[in-house]
């Protein structure tokens, strides 16, 4: 997969006709993998690039100053899931005050009519452009006027409550790790560095800043590195980012330097073992 860092200033992201997924896509929740895997359908019947155009950093952190925002996914986690998922190319869209700025009209002739995308596939709630003046809508009447494509995803739910980044965030901060897979497909997964450094035998790890962790407690997980999948329980005494223990069952097995964890399931304090 190729991966293009793109600023306001690009104002043609290609020549080759391609089908453009959009969407900030934190943590590819089902919902999002629809809508990604509805794009490759496309492209592939049309045999044509498949391509997803995404946001860095987050809107919130521009416009409300939020740079404490924490992600289910960090850009580098979002592009080797994207990757994983079949996408050709991959567009990064620098977003800071002057990409905020667009029109939507500006955001459509740039990116769509300008960069021969045939078709565009975005999720019902998608909006673009100044204040988000730009929605779905809008993107239908364009696209009956001047020919591209468009699908629309509708809302995805489980349990009649609409699958959304916010809703999951919420989950794996309360530590209900466990019913996180209804909803992304798959266990909550955080990349970690490893410490140069043990407690009691056991592997001490930090988190990037940007990375969403659960509460403190003691979790069942899975550690893997490259093919190699591993288990255990981690540990995390507090909201420090660097107070965190991993306790494996093969306790022999050196790690590296960085490695992913898969949260599994939270467990009672009654249960827990001492480290």
């Amino acid at each position: 997969m190729e991966v293009i860092n793109l600023t306001h200033l690009d104002d043609q992201i290609s020549q080759k006709p391609h089908i453009m997924a959009i969407g900030f896509f934190d943590g590819v929740h089902l919902g999002h993998q629809e809508l990604i895997n509805r794009a490759k359908e496309l492209a592939r019947k049309q045999n044509v690039l498949f391509t997803a155009m995404t946001f860095s950093p987050h809107p919130d952190e521009v416009l409300k100053g939020n740079k404490n925002r924490k992600y289910l996914m960090t850009l580098p986690e979002k592009i080797k899931k994207m990757e994983a998922m079949g996408v050709d190319k991959l567009f990064v869209m620098e977003f800071d005050r002057a990409f905020a700025s667009f029109l939507p009209a500006d955001f459509i002739q740039r990116y769509i009519l300008n960069s021969n995308t045939k078709h565009v596939v975005v999720g019902f709630d998608f909006t673009f452009g100044f204040k988000a003046q730009g929605n779905t809508q809008l993107l239908q009447k364009e696209s009956k006027k001047s020919g591209f494509g468009l699908s629309v995803i509708p809302k995805k739910t489980y349990l009649q409550e609409k699958i959304s980044s916010t809703l999951i965030r919420r989950l794996v901060q309360e530590g209900n790790v466990n019913v996180v897979p209804y909803y992304i497909g798959s266990n909550y997964e955080v990349s970690v560095n490893i410490l140069p450094y043990k407690i009691n035998g056991n592997i001490v790890v930090q988190p990037s800043d940007k990375s969403i962790f659960p509460r403190p407690g003691t979790y069942v997980v899975k550690v893997k590195q490259g093919t190699t999948t591993l288990h255990g329980e981690f540990y995390q005494f507090s909201n420090s980012r660097a107070d965190n223990v991993l306790k494996l069952n093969e306790p022999a097995y050196e790690l590296g330097d960085v490695c992913s964890i898969e949260f599994i399931s939270r467990v009672n304090v009654s249960e827990s073992l001492s480290v």
